[in-house]
């Protein structure tokens, strides 16, 4: 595994779900866990090199 800068780390932290980034701060361990599982995969799939989907983004033929 190639080491990751702390720069490109806090970039992707930043710019991952809102959800998910909310979701740390909650009260509720299950909901933790549950945005820290979602934080985690957005910045794997970005390191990957993976497009992120906005799931509430419509598709419209063009």
């Amino acid at each position: 595994m190639s080491r990751i800068n702390p720069s490109e780390l806090a970039s992707l932290l930043l710019t991952a779900p809102l959800g998910a980034r909310i979701g740390l701060a909650t009260h509720s361990e299950g909901a933790r866990k549950d945005a820290a599982k979602a934080l985690a995969e957005s910045v794997v799939r970005r390191l990957e090199g993976a497009p992120e989907v906005d799931r509430n983004q419509l598709r419209l033929p063009i």
